[in-house]
């Protein structure tokens, strides 16, 4: 049985954080149950597609955005517009983002309840200072608060999100809040930052008022996490994820394999049968064409299979796992790509498959632009 991801995005927050590019709003009542009901509709109308329906569904992601800005009860009845519509496993993965300053342990509880089986904090840092850099409206307190609340609700599978190499930050400061977070326990860990294009961090940077670190100690925040992580039993399986056993995220993994997602909702990105969609990232023009009964699709591609190829060495090779040695054998250009980056020490070979080296984890964009 053909298998599918569902990504539902939630485009209202508390406010635009420093280093958010997405087309966010804030949360208001009207407008976000308006926006309901258009997600309501696009889920019906691809429920009718010959190339959805049949497929078993193994992942839910409910992100954004806040989410969790929405009462237990909306968000129940969205789920069961799905459930009954396609064929949802009973073991499916059924993700939240959540913000800490959105949640208490009465919430978390009911979110708990109408399936939602794992949650996923923006906590960012256990720095009060960057917290407030960051345009976070929540303190590092409130953030292990929320967390703990998760627990105690029974949330047996939390994945925190952080940030390193935040402006002036030192290698004591993130390994504090890596301490934080090994002590926290949660079942998986993202990091990552990168300054995005149309962010406050972006103008800051360019008006020369935001001093970022530099690659030499980027590298060393990064490996200093590895190592830390490594010693609290946290496998890396992706260049910035990191997950105790049996909690790899099955979402994201659907992605770095090239497997079919479907996304609804604002800016949605889909891939099925070789297929890429886009939804329109305005909110006004996806609830507008879904109410008078059009899909909010902006861009529609077929991908062709050497870009397909593609893809799949750049998304494979972010998993540590890496991919087949045979992936790159039969093409006269991969074969070349791959000996020039294995010389610049970027690649290597280890048990049939083509890895990023530890140095190569630094340089993963650049790899995947020379393969392009």
């Amino acid at each position: 049985m053909k298998t599918l991801g569902f990504y539902i995005d939630f485009p209202f927050c508390i406010a635009r954080c420093a280093f958010c590019a997405f087309d966010v709003e804030g949360y208001r009542v009207r407008w976000a149950t308006r926006y309901i009901k258009a997600l309501e509709k696009e889920i019906e109308i691809y429920a009718t597609l010959s190339e959805i329906t049949g497929r078993k569904i193994t992942s839910v992601y409910l992100g954004g955005g806040t989410p969790s800005h929405y009462p237990p009860e909306v968000l129940q009845d969205l789920l069961a517009h799905c459930q009954n519509r396609f064929n949802i496993g009973e073991d499916a993965e059924i993700t939240l983002e959540a913000h800490p300053a959105t949640v208490d342990k009465n919430k978390l509880s009911d979110f708990l309840k109408i399936g939602i089986n794992r949650l996923s904090l923006g906590m960012q840092s256990f720095s009060n200072k960057q917290l407030k850099q960051l345009g976070r409206h929540h303190s590092a307190q409130e953030a292990i608060t929320a967390f703990q609340d998760a627990r105690e609700a029974g949330f047996l599978n939390i994945s925190i999100d952080l940030m390193y190499g935040l402006p002036n930050e030192s290698p004591e400061d993130w390994e504090k809040t890596l301490r934080q977070a090994i002590t926290l326990s949660p079942e998986h860990i993202f990091y990552a930052l990168s300054i995005e294009a149309g962010t406050l961090f972006d103008k800051k940077y360019r008006e020369g008022k935001l001093n970022l670190c530099s690659e030499d100690t980027s590298a060393t925040l990064y490996d200093r996490a590895r190592k830390q992580l490594a010693r609290a039993d946290y496998k890396q399986y992706e260049i910035s994820n990191f997950a105790k056993a049996g909690h790899k995220s099955r979402h994201n993994l659907r992605y770095w394999n090239q497997e079919a997602v479907l996304s609804f909702g604002v800016s949605g990105h889909s891939y099925i049968d070789g297929k890429r969609s886009v939804n329109t990232d305005k909110i006004p023009d996806y609830i507008e064409k879904l109410e008078t009964g059009k899909l909010p699709v902006t861009e529609q591609e077929k991908i062709l299979p050497r870009d397909a190829a593609i893809d799949h060495i750049i998304f494979g090779l972010r998993k540590t796992e890496g991919i087949p040695v045979e992936t790159l054998s039969e093409d006269a250009i991969f074969r070349e790509t791959r000996k020039n980056l294995e010389d610049a020490g970027l690649l290597q070979e280890e048990s049939g498959r083509i890895q990023l080296t530890r140095k190569g984890m630094h340089f993963a964009d650049e790899v995947g632009m020379a393969f392009l």
